[in-house]
């Protein structure tokens, strides 16, 4: 291609010039060289800049070679300078009209800001295009924009000499500046007072500062312009991205997310011996992570071009993936391979970040030690090999101990560990003694490095004690002393030697192993059904074995006190031996055998103390690191399944980009007799246009409107969502009258459902309720469902933070917040970039506006900057062609190469066709080249066009773009690369594509959401929760003659039929099943898309169990030996104590002991509860709950009809209650308890600590003397109580009456027993008793002494003697921790689906509510998941208020004690025997004489 050609490829003849090579960036800086340059003389030759000689002759050659003949006249007056025009006019007296010019862009040069003399750059319009925005901010005049002259681009026919005349003039007109001359200091001559002015100025530079007194005001002369952090709170301008530091990541021509990268210089750029360091360092990695054996190694070639990219031209992963390839693809012919994937692309940019914290960290280390002058070969040669960070440290430790004093006195930093044991100046007092030891840590570092002893100690022939007697005399205390002194030392330099630390940190990562081992806390909780089951005890995984998410579990499992974790080289012994030999002399002398033993202790206190321990602490936050990646790159890998799907495609519609459906959606939200329907209308444009609200959609009436609205808005698709299964008679209904619009109007309009995570996320969001304040939660969420089927990618970009509340991975909660948000920003970069957006669209709407900070190059802080700059122009609020991205001055030079190829610019504003392409502005010219190739059109015939690219419209407009197959591009590219030097092989196949299919979406097409994703959204029910073979508790809703039916807790109806109910025969189902038990039922057939299941209850069935269903597959380092010893110490240990451990099928069944039980009841929350074996027999079970802060209540269950020793009993016998199931009776009768005990707890009258209450109490009735006041609290002596506490008068004492919990009532003990139904009826038993003992005595009957009271008629209550402790009363309860008992139920809210409660599955699998996370102050959500209150049993309802049954089986407390303790005194226990514990004596109170009335109570 000759010269000329290359200047016409790469200009246009509308002033705009885009595509160019980039070749020509290096000129940017050409205005501060002289006029004789080389690179100016280039240009000239190269035929940029016409020189003066050549240019008439020149002239006439570039009219006829570029323009029409039709436009030489318009050429000639544009050659015309304005000196030429001005004569015309004066000479015709005619206005001559004056051509748009467009003017090269100068730059100011930065020593005469003041002056208006910017140097003219000779060059094309391409140069100055280029030029826009150089690091020198060229071109701006002093408000911060361009001035007049540098509005346009024009090439100037001025010759140099003009120039500079020019220059010169203007330079002479400006006007100087003013100086100050003043008569020089008395002593002081002329020539020294002029350099002091030079550099110390005039002296009036802060003259601003001075203030005048004006009463008792101070004024400035000239006040300070007010800022924003002047005026609104930091915390404001950071959430607004207003701060000074915001500003300058606007301002700055480095990509916004290259700038936010933590802890590097961002703007710093890699000089090219860094790049080739750094690419080995990353090829060596990515070689080491090799996706598989048959993918082909990575070349060092390939990732330094990469880092070229991102460290010297600043682009970013998606702009090299789509525009570079062709230095990281291999081409064989036709065969192109890419030896770089876009995942590969983003590990090396990782890399990137990592290795540049290195390299600042290393250069930092070498600036201290030449600050301070350190000359040390150990060091040099340490950091000339380090090649991670921590060897650094290494180098780090080993100064801060070698060089402590010099540190110290430089100040340079805090080193850590100063004044420790390690002595410098003492070190060198015993450096003598210290060499006897034989070897420098550097010497036994190399041999251990190297394995192979080059360095030998050599012995001094005489005892060490010998050898330390002459520092005795030096002033050591003893011979001892110096030598332990010496030993600390000589260990301590070991310790931190880089080599030796290096040896052993290789030695680590290749042999170590991970050791897990239950503590006697997990070896009780983590049964078979425990998530952390499969490493309940690891026997030596090796690290390297460690690929996925296990080691974030282990250390899970650590923090909660489950297990142990360690990490050691296998036999660490033999290891220590064989290093011992690097050290120890090889003589067998007395003197060298003693010298060798302390030896070895030097080598054992540095390695096992020190060494070792942080090789250790490295390698597990190495394992835990990478754990925390693979889990984030997980969710990553989920969010970009989501997000590469296509908006939703009507049946038969053209498959076009730009087309948008109309959207109707419809829910019922939580699907309650108080949710209406909501339906939505949202316009192709994305805007919510119409609403409507229906009570039901069984009404006919309420059908029509439905008709009505949608006939009246004609959606494309109707999508239906929800938050449990009556979603599913909404979806059924609403397809019934679309199927009726269907046959009315003939429109063909689908009904679909769609993952719905994001509508539940944003109809609560603070945004949501920002953009729609006047809709309701459930109309927020069809509006965000109808967005998420006319384009996904959009509305979980409009997600912002709050990204990361979506699960995308059960481990997600364990990753750092912020890796997981970058690395899910991640994926909508690799999305959008991929698709691309319509910059004008945009732009137009807030909604979509919410993509642009995803593109290439941009980020939240310049895409609000632009679309502000786009908005802020009133002449054109939007953008013609993509070129106006840098003449208008609306993104610097590197981030509109980042991104402009992503923003596509629609013809229709007037700009070139490829602005309609994924085509770099750079490439343009290979674009129309190949075009008008494919046109068969020649260099005369593209003259024959108005604009460079009509031809290209023409290729794409008449389906001509075929032709483009035919070319041999193999050729092109290599005539390119001997041209440009430079790849294009594959650019020129992204050229073709592009032009054939013009940004083509790559999505994969909208799918409908499968049965089981509608399954899990309505049921919360997952593959691991419920399952074929599962057994699960079902509540009997209905019997008929040949089945039952029946209802699972997450509300799906299943069925038993009659030959699936015993495994004998039955004459009848309703002689073995009743309406309302609840039962254990086995699922044979579960049904997704109709949400049934078939159930079995046979006992046969229900023998087999679940467990091996239910089991997660065990590591395969899982030490069985260990764990079948285990539990054969368990069973051995449990028949001494008389337990038995038992096979009961029910997710809280657990066995262990009492105190086992409350040790795993410790931390759960109060109410938790745990089934276990009863140490009163085989026929005995017991039931622990957790009130609260050690306090455990043990419910004895009596067992009858059992069939054998090992099998439950077909009744449960608890108090004088029986029961068929543990179900039944946990609902029934301990659930109760539990509700009627939160009642009580709710009440205003109670006080979680005794000593609080009667110090209430006392405050009290001191206010008013003749109140009577009262409260309730605990009765910490006997759980299952309360205390009714109460004090008549001030002068009275302070009583307790008990009140135990029942299952049907509340009972008051009192003068007399009271059973009461609520707590009304509780506190007017208690008030009426009072006003009994109130009443006025007769006088002729004195009162009875409390001590002559017949013990067979005492009360059951006691007096307290106000005067007297607390503690000597017997019914004291002491304080406790303060909180109250609340309602731990809370329902489902609308944006969540009802998560399964009452499947067979253990307390740690079951999802719980969000109280279930609190230990202390509510009840937690019981360990199964359901809710503990319930009334009624039997009820049905699946969840619901105190009063309402909410499942099947529940905790509570308050029974029989399960190890003989019945109750407080004078109580009985469930099985109506008397308590073997005497009963305190109570004193009997007697009210004051002549008392008439009852006091008031409060």
């Amino acid at each position: 291609m000759s010269d000329d050609e290359d200047r016409r490829n790469y200009s246009d003849e509308e002033g705009e010039d885009v595509g160019y090579d980039d070749s020509d960036r290096d000129e940017d800086d050409s205005e501060d060289e002289d006029d004789d340059d080389e690179e100016e003389l280039k240009k000239v030759r190269d035929g940029f800049i016409v020189d003066d000689d050549e240019e008439e002759d020149e002239e006439d050659d570039e009219i006829v070679r570029r323009k029409k003949k039709k436009r030489k006249k318009e050429i000639i007056e544009e050659d015309l300078d304005e000196e030429d025009l001005d004569l015309m006019e004066e000479n015709t007296g005619v206005k001559i009209r004056r051509p748009e010019k467009f003017k090269r862009l100068k730059k100011r040069n930065k020593q005469e800001d003041d002056d208006d003399d910017d140097d003219e750059v000779s060059g094309t319009r391409h140069d100055a295009l280029q030029n826009i925005f150089d690091d020198e901010d060229e071109g701006f005049d002093d408000r911060g924009g361009y001035d007049d002259e540098m509005d346009r681009f024009i090439d100037d026919d001025e010759d140099d000499e003009d120039l500079d005349d020019r220059r010169h003039d203007r330079r002479e007109k400006a006007p100087a500046k003013s100086r100050v001359r003043r008569a020089p200091i008395e002593g002081m001559n002329e020539d020294t007072w002029r350099d002091w002015y030079e550099v110390f100025g005039a002296g009036d530079d802060y003259n601003y500062a001075l203030v005048k007194e004006n009463g008792d005001e101070l004024y400035y002369e000239t006040k300070p312009e007010t800022r924003l952090k002047d005026v609104f709170e930091p915390g404001v301008l950071a959430e607004r991205m207003m701060t000074d530091e915001d500003e300058l990541i606007r301002s700055n021509d480095v990509p916004e997310r290259m700038q936010l990268r933590p802890g590097i210089q961002a703007d710093r750029k890699l000089s090219d011996d860094d790049i080739e360091e750094e690419a080995y360092w990353i090829t060596t990695q990515l070689n080491e992570n090799r996706r598989g054996a048959d993918q082909p190694a990575f070349q060092t070639e390939n990732v330094s071009a990469v880092l070229k990219f991102m460290s010297q031209e600043l682009m970013e992963v998606p702009f090299i993936e789509t525009h570079r390839r062709d230095y990281f693809t291999r081409v064989d012919g036709q065969q192109l391979t890419e030896l770089l994937s876009r995942e590969d692309l983003w590990y090396i940019y990782d890399l990137d970040l990592k290795f540049r914290s290195f390299l600042e960290r290393r250069e930092a280390i070498k600036a201290l030690i030449d600050r301070m002058g350190i000359k040390d070969e150990c060091i040099d040669d340490a950091l000339l090999k380090a090649t991670r960070l921590e060897e650094l440290t290494d180098v780090s430790d080993y100064i801060n101990l070698r060089f402590s004093k010099q540190i110290d006195k430089t100040k340079a930093f805090k080193r850590p560990g100063a004044g420790g044991a390690y002595d410098t100046t003492k070190r060198q007092q015993l450096s003598n003694f210290i060499r006897d030891f034989g070897l420098s840590s550097q010497e036994f570092g190399t041999n251990l490095i190297e394995g192979n002893k080059r360095f030998f100690p050599d012995d001094v022939g005489i005892l060490p004690k010998e050898a330390a007697e002459k520092y005795v005399e030096r002033g050591f205390p003893s011979t001892d002393r110096v030598v332990t002194m010496a030993m600390s030392m000589i260990s301590q330099e070991v310790a931190v030697d880089p080599q030796v630390r290096k040896a052993i940190r290789s030695k680590y990562e290749n042999t170590a192993c991970v050791t897990v081992t239950p503590t006697e806390k997990g070896a009780t909780i983590i049964d078979e059904l425990h998530p952390y089951y499969p490493f309940k005890r690891l026997a030596q995984k090796y690290v390297r074995d460690f690929h996925d998410a296990q080691y974030l579990q282990i250390l899970q499992a650590q923090s909660e006190g489950l297990v142990k974790v360690e990490i050691k080289i296998p036999d660490e012994a033999t290891y220590l031996q064989s290093v011992f030999d690097y050290y120890l002399s090889d003589n067998y002398s007395e003197s060298s055998q003693e010298w060798n033993e302390l030896r070895r202790k030097i080598l054992t206190t540095a390695l096992k103390e020190h060494v070792f321990g942080l090789m250790e602490r490295g390698l597990s936050e190495k394992l835990r690191s990478q754990a925390e990646e693979w889990v984030a790159k997980k969710c990553q890998m989920t969010l970009e399944e989501k997000l590469n799907v296509a908006p939703y495609m009507p049946r038969g519609a053209a498959n076009e980009r730009d087309y948008s459906p109309r959207v109707v959606a419809i829910s019922h939200g939580a699907g309650t007799s108080k949710d209406a329907i909501q339906v939505a209308f949202v316009d192709d444009k994305g805007k919510y246009g119409d609403h409507l609200k229906l009570d039901n959609l069984r009404d006919t009436k309420l059908q029509k409107e439905l008709v009505d609205f949608l006939d009246r808005r004609r959606p494309d698709v109707v999508v239906v969502g929800g938050f449990n299964i009556t979603t599913r008679r909404v979806l059924e209904q609403v397809e019934k009258v679309v199927n009726e619009l269907r046959d009315l109007r003939g429109d063909d309009v689908s009904v679909i459902m769609t993952n719905d995570e994001v509508a539940r996320i944003y109809q609560n969001s603070k945004r949501g309720m920002e953009e729609f304040p006047e809709a309701n939660a459930t109309t927020r969420y069809c509006i965000s469902l109808a967005r998420l089927v006319q384009n996904p990618m959009n509305e979980y970009a409009a997600l912002g933070r709050d990204l990361t509340n979506i699960r995308q991975h059960p481990l997600q909660h364990l990753v750092g917040t912020d890796r997981l948000r970058e690395l899910l920003e991640r994926a909508l970069i690799n999305i959008i970039n991929a698709v691309g957006i319509d910059f004008n669209a945009v732009v137009d709407s807030p909604y979509k506006a919410h993509m642009l900070q995803y593109i290439c190059g941009l980020g939240p802080r310049k895409a609000q900057s632009l679309i502000k700059n786009i908005e802020a122009d009133q002449n054109n609020g939007s953008l013609d062609k993509r070129g106006d991205l840098v003449v208008r001055k609306l993104l610097t030079w590197n981030i509109f190469m980042n991104c402009c190829s992503f923003l596509r610019v629609h013809t229709n504003y007037g700009g070139d066709v490829l602005d309609e392409t994924r085509i770099h502005s750079e490439d343009y010219n290979l674009a129309r080249k190949m075009a008008a190739d494919a046109l068969e059109i020649d260099e005369e015939g593209l003259e024959e066009y108005e604009n460079a690219s009509q031809h290209v419209e023409e290729l794409m407009r008449d389906d001509g773009a075929e032709k483009l197959n035919e070319l041999l591009l193999e050729d092109y590219a290599h005539q390119l690369e001997v041209i440009q030097h430079k790849p294009k092989r594959m650019t020129l196949e992204t050229i073709k594509v592009e032009l054939q299919h013009p940004f083509k979406d790559p999505r994969r097409p909208f799918e409908r959401a499968s049965h089981d994703l509608i399954f899990t959204m309505l049921t919360g029910e997952t593959e691991q929760s419920l399952r074929e073979g599962f057994i699960i508790p079902v509540l009997v809703t209905r019997i008929r003659d040949k089945n039952a039916m029946c209802r699972l807790d997450c509300g799906i109806d299943g069925i038993l039929a009659i030959q699936n109910i015993a495994d004998s025969k039955i004459g009848s189902i309703a002689d073995v099943l009743s309406e309302n038990q609840t039962l254990q039922a086995k699922i044979l057939r579960l049904d997704k898309e109709k949400f049934f299941v078939d159930l079995t209850c046979k006992e046969s069935e229900l023998r087999q169990g679940d467990t091996k269903l239910r089991m997660l597959p065990k590591d395969r380092m899982f030490d069985e030996f260990e764990e079948e010893k285990a539990m054969s110490t368990i069973k051995t240990n449990a028949k001494k104590d008389n337990f038995l451990p038992r096979k009961v099928t029910h997710p809280l069944f657990k066995n262990m002991t009492s105190g086992e039980a409350i040790s795993y009841l410790s931390d759960k929350s109060r109410g938790d509860l745990v089934i276990r074996p009863s140490t009163r027999g085989v026929d005995h079970l017991s039931v622990t709950v957790k009130l609260g802060e050690d306090i455990y209540h043990h419910f004895d269950i009596l067992e009858m009809d059992k069939k054998d020793d090992y099998s439950l009993g077909k009744t449960l016998k608890i108090g004088n209650s029986k029961y068929s199931d543990l179900d039944e009776l946990l609902v029934s009768h301990i659930e109760s308890i539990l509700s009627k005990t939160e009642t009580l707890m709710a009440s205003p009258k109670y006080k979680e600590s005794a000593t609080d209450l009667r110090h209430s109490l006392d405050t009290q009735t001191k206010a008013k003397p003749q109140a009577a006041v009262y409260g309730f609290t605990l009765d910490r002596k006997y759980p299952g109580h309360f205390l009714l506490v109460f004090k008549i008068g001030a002068k009275s004492a302070i009583e307790e009456w008990s009140v135990k919990v029942l299952p049907e009532h509340y009972l008051l003990k009192g003068p007399s027993n009271k059973e009461c139904k609520d707590v009304s009826s509780l506190t007017d038993s208690f008030k009426e008793m009072i006003v009994q003992r109130t009443k006025p005595k007769p006088k002729t009957a004195p009162a009875t002494p409390a001590s002559s009271t017949p013990s067979g008629n005492r009360p059951h209550y006691n007096s307290y003697n106000g005067g007297s402790s607390g503690y000597g009363n017997p019914h004291h309860t002491p304080s406790h921790q303060s909180g109250a008992y609340h309602h731990h139920y809370q329902p489902h809210p609308p944006h969540q689906p009802v998560a399964p409660h009452h499947t067979a599955m253990p307390p740690m699998q079951q999802p719980l509510h969000a109280s279930s996370s609190s230990s202390t102050g509510h009840w937690g959500s019981t360990p199964w998941g359901g809710a503990p209150w319930t009334g009624a049993p039997g009820s049905g309802a699946h969840m619901g208020p105190p009063g309402h049954m909410t499942g099947p089986h529940h905790g509570g407390y308050n029974s029989a004690h399960g190890d003989g303790r019945h109750g407080p005194p004078g109580t009985h226990d469930g099985y109506g025997s008397r308590s073997s514990r005497a009963p305190p004596t109570p004193r009997r109170f007697m009210p004051p004489p002549g008392q008439q009335a009852p006091p008031p109570y409060y």
